[in-house]
């Protein structure tokens, strides 16, 4: 069993305790930190029979995240498209419900486009402005230790002696 407050394995009594109304079960040493938080106690676990760890392979959790990107060279794009379709500056402002000023910034480089804009002008003049790519990230395995990890309160919370 390992606290929910530092992330160390408990040996001996685990602690019953509450912090801003959640229950955690925390060690001797989360649980002294503020006596007043400690509601209770868990017995001990009976001593369970050792057995040889068997080798695996460490799991990984993979999470994943959708990132769109509005291109590098937006400002031409929307200005040959436009060119192209033979539509004036303040024909796609007002296409896109924006001011003409705007437009022209945009086309300048001197704004880069929102995503929702430039979905709109995606729409409106038939190109290619947002880029969408997947950005993962591999948690609960740290080849150093060699050993997995699992984030816990103390990880995150800063305590005030």
């Amino acid at each position: 069993m390992r606290c929910e407050v530092c992330g160390a394995e408990i040996r001996g009594t685990a602690y019953k305790i509450v912090i801003d109304g959640a229950e955690l079960i925390a060690c001797r040493r989360c649980a002294m930190r503020n006596p007043s938080a400690v509601k209770g106690y868990l017995p001990s676990p009976a001593p369970r029979p050792r057995r040889l760890p068997m080798p695996r392979r460490p799991s990984r959790r993979r999470y994943y995240s959708v990132v769109e990107e509005v291109v590098d060279d937006y400002a031409e794009r929307i200005r040959e498209a436009r060119e192209r379709m033979g539509l004036t500056r303040e024909v796609l402002a007002a296409m896109v419900g924006e001011k003409v000023s705007t437009i022209r910034r945009i086309e300048s480089g001197k704004l880069a486009p929102t995503i929702d804009l430039a979905r709109k002008l995606e729409r409106v003049l038939k190109i290619k402005l947002v880029e969408v790519y997947d950005e993962s990230e591999e948690l609960g395995y740290s080849e150093e230790e060699g050993e997995e990890f699992e984030l816990t309160l103390g990880d995150i919370v800063e305590f005030r002696e």
